[in-house]
Order: structure tokens, then C-alpha cells, then sequence
């Protein structure tokens, strides 16, 4: 898929945030890999999750041990990783979010507006309350429900999530 759609705390190419996993895979097809929730890790999860971390670390430009000094713990949230980017579900398997790294060549069109090119500045003027959180490394617009990753400084995006509503709601109240 070389071109994503998206209408804040909406839709996805069409797809309504609130709709089933099952209606999701039938929307955005089956080129993807399921990575689970579990109480403890699998082999399938590790793999999967090494294989993010790498490709996240040369995004970055950093060793994978450089990289994971500025990463949280891992959430083992259910996830499909697509071509495209990954989307997240809730524990109910609700679509929540989409997160788009940087490179893979998406033609990203965010409420009507060209944001292919990943310029913090054009995202930034998706909403007038992007705030930056530096224990993140994020651009983060609550109203919105929208981060932008940028762990090298707060200018280059190197992924871009975008929530449901309330998806952030439990982190602007810490």
C-alpha cells in the first residue's frame, strides 16, 4: 500500500478507529506478521520485536544497543506489522492506532494535507497543541491523538502515530 489516508481520531484509508481486527485485515489485506500479547515473550515475539528494533536503529543511525537506551519498556500490546506501518489494537482487538515509520515511501495524506515528506513542521501544523516531551524524544498533540517520534532532536520524524480518541487521554493525566 504506497498511500495512507488519514482523518484524525477517524479513519485509516477508510478504516474507522473503534473497528474490529477482523474488519481491519479484510480492509488492509493479509501481507502482515501477528505479533500477540503475551504474558511472557515467545520465540515469535522475540524475533519480531528484534527485527522492529533493527530497523528502528538504522532509522536512527545508531547500533541497536545506542538505540534501545532511549526506548521504554516493551509493550506487548497486539500489533500487525504491515508493509506500511503497524497497527495497533486494544486488549478487546479494537483498532486504536497506526504507527508509519519514515521509510517506507508512503504517500501520507493526513486530513487533506501532504505529510509524505515527514516534515515535523507540516505535521505540526496538523494542530495548534503539539507539545514536546522530551523523556519521549515525541511531538505529542493530545487533541489530536498524534506523536511524532524524533529521538535524534526535535525536528526530524522518524515515525508517526496516530491514535484513536483518548488514546493518549491516560498519559496527558500522569
Amino acid at each position: 500500500m504506497k498511500k495512507l489516508e488519514i482523518k484524525s481520531l477517524q479513519s485509516v484509508n477508510g478504516v474507522l478507529f473503534g473497528s474490529d481486527k477482523t474488519e481491519v485485515r479484510k480492509q488492509f489485506g493479509s501481507d502482515f506478521e501477528e505479533y500477540p500479547k503475551k504474558e511472557e515473550r515467545t520465540l515469535e515475539f522475540e524475533k519480531g520485536y528484534d527485527e522492529i528494533v533493527q530497523r528502528m536503529a538504522k532509522i536512527a543511525g545508531k547500533t541497536v544497543e545506542e538505540f534501545l537506551k532511549g526506548v521504554p519498556p516493551v509493550d506487548l500490546q497486539v500489533f500487525d506489522d504491515y508493509p506500511f506501518g503497524m497497527i495497533d489494537y486494544s486488549d478487546d482487538q479494537i483498532f486504536e492506532a497506526i504507527e508509519i515509520p519514515s521509510d517506507k515511501g508512503i504517500n501520507l495524506i493526513v486530513d487533506g494535507i501532504n505529510c509524505s515528506d515527514f516534515n515535523v513542521n507540516t505535521f505540526k501544523s496538523l494542530s495548534d497543541d503539539f507539545v514536546w516531551e522530551p523523556q519521549d524524544t515525541s511531538w505529542t498533540s493530545y487533541k489530536k491523538q498524534i506523536s511524532l517520534f524524533c529521538p535524534e532532536n526535535d525536528k526530524i520524524v522518524e515515525c508517526v502515530l496516530f491514535g484513536c480518541p483518548g488514546y493518549y487521554d491516560s498519559l496527558n493525566e500522569e
